[in-house]
């Protein structure tokens, strides 16, 4: 979603290493600006701590920042691209640049949050705005950044939206299981008991397959993999499994009752899309009354409802898991 008024794309000089003054070399730093709501006499700045990812692609889907919040506060919104992605690449943009140890070590949370600082006091100075609040907005990793920053910060950053910010998601202190249990509760919430019994028969089955080479063929069939990633091995079913557990997870987590392209193009509520596509895929043979036995039909299933994640448009040729 975006504003009537696009805003406007600038580059910040930063330095790559705030905290060694034997190196001072800096790079550019591409933010957002976007005044169309904004309010030169009161309006505060609403900033969003970009995360791992192109900053177009989160400032095209953050419309209740950029739209509903910057009107009704009348603010100044800003977003700011995370170092090492986009086009904020403090080594230039070759991946060879980025292989050793050296050119990756400046790759650190507390540089990127005074990255964000930096920024926000340049943007402040250069607009007369020193005695304005800044609130600072992100999800995921970028929401941990912005909570982070309001802790760390506080004189510069005067409060903080964390969305699904996993700030205490270390070892010993959450549950390892909690983010699958969440996942699992929004598929049974969408999609009812007998679409999560069907995606985990799925599972079931397909690990059933890991160690019978005769059925990999079914399986490379059933996923339409591409010829240069077929599955010939364990491993590969076990990267199969992994791919299906992360795009089902994901579509749990921007479940959104809109259609959106901010991951992959999706329709509104993609976990119900999911569960659905699955319930109507037709088997060629009834399956066998016993649900617990092993058949294709629930690798079917299965597949149906994690392509709605891969290829929602049904343009993709094959499923390259490479």
């Amino acid at each position: 979603m975006s504003t009537e008024t696009p805003p406007s794309e600038f580059n910040f000089t930063a330095r790559i290493d705030h905290f060694n003054g034997s190196y001072d070399d800096t790079y550019l730093m591409r933010y957002l600006v976007n005044d169309q709501y904004y309010n030169a006499t009161s309006g505060p700045i609403l900033f969003y701590a970009g995360n791992e990812g192109d900053i177009w692609n989160f400032y095209n889907n953050s419309g209740f920042l950029t739209e509903t919040l910057a009107k009704e506060l009348q603010a100044k919104v800003v977003f700011g691209e995370h170092r090492y992605y986009g086009t904020s690449m403090p080594f230039g943009d070759s991946k060879v640049a980025y292989s050793d140890v050296e050119h990756r070590r400046f790759l650190a949370i507390e540089q990127v949050m005074w990255d964000y600082v930096d920024l926000l006091n340049f943007i402040k100075d250069e607009d007369d705005m020193q005695d304005r609040a800044v609130i600072a907005f992100g999800g995921s990793y970028g929401g941990m950044l912005a909570a982070w920053m309001r802790m760390k910060y506080p004189q510069h950053i005067q409060g903080a939206i964390a969305s699904s910010a996993p700030i205490l998601w270390f070892e010993g202190a959450t549950d390892p299981s909690a983010y699958t249990e969440v996942a699992s509760n929004a598929i049974k919430k969408m999609g009812g008991q007998t679409c999560y019994d069907s995606i985990q028969r799925g599972f079931y089955d397909l690990e059933n397959v890991k160690y019978d080479a005769a059925r990999y063929g079914d399986v490379n069939s059933i996923f339409n993999i591409c010829a240069n990633s077929t599955i010939a091995k364990p491993s590969d079913i076990d990267a199969l499994i992994g791919l299906i557990s992360d795009s089902l997870g994901t579509m749990a987590m921007v479940n959104y009752p809109y259609a959106t392209c901010f991951i992959n193009p999706l329709p509104a509520w993609p976990i119900a899309e999911a569960c659905y596509a699955a319930g109507n895929f037709t088997p060629s043979e009834d399956p066998p009354v016993d649900p617990s036995v092993f058949n294709f039909t629930n690798i079917n299933q299965l597949h149906s409802a994690v392509k709605v994640f891969y290829d929602y448009p049904g343009t993709q040729e094959c499923l390259d898991l490479g």
